[in-house]
């Protein structure tokens, strides 16, 4: 399956040729795989899900494509890049992440191929802003104790690591896809979670309807005539039934198939709105303090990229390629460890 779906992301001999129809089947069947395989039990889910399918299929497609060529990350294009400046505190700094990135590490270890010159991937970082007290020149007076914004980045990991352009590319397409079906899957859980979480209010609520209705048996509440009972159990009823009303269409715990797969469908009819990226424009001096935006239109000026989600999750990316010259050898434990007890 991981093969065959894979060419769905290969680019078409043709600009206005689409994915076809076989590929566009595999594309259904991950899907199905990766969320509800019950609904291979309804004949028309293949027909059902075409259509969000190829939605899905034809954004992951166009944000990957958008995407600009891969940028240099090296101690050499620290110096020329204000962006790798910005994303990296030190020359130091630089060489201390990309000797820790898992994925690269994983790469290098259970690659096939010829080992090439550069690894290609993206760089996928967090951008952080917190408040800090600085100096500013003010004309030709400093102030001291001005309230500033420092931003830095954090959490740097290079993803789909690759020995070409090309295969990076190819690969963030299929984590893209996979990614839309892990939120209609996350989708799927929460509707299962919000049913049990109903059918346990309902349980408590009837039991609480019967403590009431049992307290009326007694003399003391016949002889009180005060109204608080009746009035709790006509509000205990109308919640029972308001929960009822919303249970009631489904009567278990799980989803039915119809359910499940309108819920499928409508993750990946809109996946814009679940996977999307943006242009920012970041304005930082030399120490990463942010700059007004009244400044001059190019000082200090960064055109970067920010991949969201429809979740609330925010990274800055960058294209990327990475020397192999670059990446630090793995420290050699067992050496270190003799020469320290040496």
């Amino acid at each position: 399956m991981l093969k065959f779906l894979s060419s769905l992301f290969t680019p078409p001999e043709k600009e206005d040729e689409s994915p076809d129809r076989a590929l566009i089947d595999a594309a259904i069947e991950r899907a199905v795989d990766g969320t509800d395989r019950r609904l291979r039990a309804l004949d028309d889910y293949r027909r059902r899900l075409r259509e969000p399918v190829e939605r899905a299929v034809d954004h992951v497609i166009a944000l990957v494509d958008a995407m600009p060529a891969p940028t240099e990350i090296s101690a050499q294009s620290f110096g020329a890049d204000p962006r790798i400046r910005a994303f990296f505190s030190s020359v130091d700094h630089l060489h201390g992440v990309l000797g820790k990135l898992k994925d690269v590490r994983q790469y290098q270890e259970h690659c096939v191929e010829v080992a090439a010159d550069e690894i290609f991937g993206l760089l996928v970082m967090q951008k952080e802003e917190r408040t800090v007290l600085g100096m500013e020149l003010e004309g030709d007076a400093v102030r001291k104790d001005v309230i500033q914004v420092a931003v830095s980045f954090s959490h740097h990991r290079y993803i789909a690591p690759a020995s070409s352009e090309k295969g990076t590319r190819w690969e963030l397409k299929k984590r893209a896809f996979d990614f839309l079906i892990e939120r209609a899957l996350e989708q799927l859980a929460q509707e299962t979670r919000k049913r049990v979480e109903l059918d346990r209010q309902r349980c408590l609520l009837r039991r609480k309807l019967d403590a009431l209705r049992a307290g009326n048996w007694g003399l003391g509440s016949a002889l009180a005539d005060n109204g608080h009972n009746g009035a709790d159990i006509d509000a205990v009823e109308a919640e029972i039934e308001s929960i009822d009303a919303e249970l009631g269409q489904f009567g278990t715990n799980s989803l039915g198939l119809e359910q499940s797969l309108d819920c499928i469908a409508g993750i990946l009819r809109q996946p814009k709105e679940w996977l999307d990226a943006r242009p920012v424009a970041l304005r930082l001096d030399y120490r990463g303090i942010r700059l007004a935006d009244s400044g001059p239109a190019a000082a200090g000026e960064l055109q970067l990229t920010e991949l969201f989600s429809g979740t609330g999750a925010r990274r800055i990316i960058l294209p990327g390629r990475i020397p192999s010259r670059e990446i630090p050898d793995r420290p050699d434990v067992v050496k270190e460890l003799s020469r320290y007890l040496g």
